[in-house]
């Protein structure tokens, strides 16, 4: 799309790519939006029908899943003043309303967790509104409240020094660890295929973790790379006290939340701490949190699981 309502304004990109899958809109019970994580690609819920080892996860669930690439990545244009609490809840509603979808569910994974947030703590109420549950699944929370960066933490660690790198720089170093991967999976398959579960271990799904490597590399990095630092940024920016007639603090914003959410983690998870999934929880009134023996590549094995809880909360 390049003609939705104020794109290329402000943060907002000129263009954004969208894809569908599942159910046709006019055929589904159920619409979500899907936001993937780091690097992420519209082209990602390709495999998520092979994790479960079904032809068409969604059509079955008569999900009509719709997903977004994120800016900078894939055919959305980059726009490096892009806010993910301020401009994605606009991009969304404005994708929304072009494809006639009047209320929706939401699910990210990983770095997809700011994305989630963000749509249902909208500044616009009627924004927030349209939204019915949501899903996180090892999603990164706000990272300044619920302690995510610390020493003890090493790859919180890491991340904080790469957030103090400017987007040109830190995209070079996303673009230069991506395109090593991508050199791998393309050159070496005989490596990739002894650490690849059966399901990812297919022509099919190597063609689409190629097409999701050269997504995330566009503009040189810089897309992967501002999507990284924005989401391990904080979403508000003050974690308690609320700018006097200004900003809602993290606080504020989230016991405002007023709709049903799913949290979803691997207890062996060393990207994303558990101590991060409590202080989320805590502040959600409506919330559910799963833990489970597992990475953070949980989606993996629980993904059937996790939609049927999704559209179970969305019917309630």
């Amino acid at each position: 799309f390049t003609d939705l309502p104020s794109l290329g304004e402000g943060g907002l990109p000129a263009q954004v790519r969208v894809s569908e899958w599942g159910a046709p809109s006019g055929e589904a019970r159920h619409h979500v939006f899907y936001f993937g994580g780091m690097p992420a690609s519209a082209e990602e819920p390709a495999l998520h029908s092979a994790m479960v080892s079904k032809p068409d996860l969604y059509r079955e669930k008569g999900v009509h899943l719709i997903c977004i690439d994120k800016v900078g990545m894939g055919g959305t244009s980059l726009n490096t003043n892009f806010k993910i609490r301020r401009d994605w809840p606009r991009i969304v509603a404005s994708v929304a309303d072009r494809l006639g979808v009047r209320t929706f569910g939401v699910f990210g994974v990983s770095n997809g967790g700011p994305y989630v947030m963000s749509v249902l703590t909208a500044d616009r109420r009627e924004d927030r509104a349209r939204c019915k549950a949501a899903a996180m699944v090892v999603g990164v929370s706000d990272v300044s409240a619920s302690g995510y960066f610390s020493v003890s933490h090493p790859s919180g660690f890491f991340e904080g020094c790469f957030n103090s790198l400017p987007v040109r720089i830190s995209g070079c170093v996303t673009w230069s660890v991506t395109s090593f991967f991508k050199w791998v999976l393309l050159g070496y398959p005989d490596v990739y295929s002894k650490h690849a579960s059966p399901a990812m271990n297919t022509p099919e799904a190597r063609g689409v973790l190629r097409r999701i490597l050269e997504d995330g590399v566009r503009n040189l990095g810089r897309g992967a790379a501002l999507d990284c630092q924005q989401g391990l940024s904080p979403l508000y920016s003050r974690p308690t006290k609320d700018i006097e007639g200004g900003e809602r603090s993290a606080e504020t914003a989230y016991r405002g939340v007023k709709v049903p959410v799913a949290l979803w983690y691997g207890k062996q998870d060393s990207t994303v701490p558990l101590h991060t999934a409590d202080w989320l929880a805590d502040r959600l009134e409506h919330c559910t949190v799963h833990y489970h023996d597992g990475t953070h590549m949980l989606f993996l094995h629980y993904a059937e699981q996790i939609i049927d809880d999704l559209i179970a909360k969305m019917s309630s």
